[in-house]
């Protein structure tokens, strides 16, 4: 599973180590407080990419944790600071007539948003109990989908892919975040 994805990372210079085993996996998931989706863990028990841009979820260093959990936490600290700049979502209701309203119900929505899991730099996928959720590019207030799935985000973030050509009728609504888009 997942040799097309090794591969085409492996023609792009992603350097790998071993994949994690059950164990790491699972402390890893106790360190940071979310699930895998069962697509990224097993990919990620089949390779870990070390290659700038990807986390290193083997390393236990402080350091390391530290750094990874700030990335969990850029995306909801950035729509926190800029949530007056955030565009208005129909599937909200009507808009709010004055912008501090419009900043307390962003925040507030931000608060039972689904976590987010980095893959690569900006790019997230959502903890909304899908097995093979979408990739999010995240920056700011700025949320697109970068891929349907795990293995389809490879291809767009490496060249194979149009991120134009995704087929956007068949990603799945995730809370929040597709909102955003």
């Amino acid at each position: 599973m997942y040799r097309e994805s090794i591969e085409l990372l492996k023609n792009h210079g992603v350097v790998f180590d071993k994949g994690l085993s059950q164990q790491e996996l699972s402390m890893i998931e106790e360190i940071y407080g979310f699930s895998f989706p069962k697509s990224l863990r097993l990919f990620l028990s089949s390779v870990l990419p070390i290659s700038k841009g990807f986390y290193n979820w083997r390393s236990l260093e402080t350091e390391n944790i530290e750094l990874i959990k700030s990335v969990i936490r850029n995306p909801i600290d950035g729509i926190y600071k800029y949530a007056d700049e955030v565009e208005w979502s129909d599937n909200w209701g009507d808009e709010p007539d004055r912008v501090e309203k419009l900043v307390a119900f962003v925040r507030d929505k931000l608060k039972t948003a689904p976590g987010l899991i980095p893959v690569f730099a900006h790019r997230y996928m959502p903890i909304d109990g899908n097995d093979n959720p979408i990739v999010l590019s995240i920056w700011g207030t700025d949320v697109i989908c970068y891929g349907e799935n795990l293995e389809e985000y490879f291809k767009i973030e490496f060249g194979e892919k149009d991120q134009n050509c995704i087929d956007f009728k068949n990603i799945s609504h995730v809370s929040f975040w597709s909102d955003l888009m």
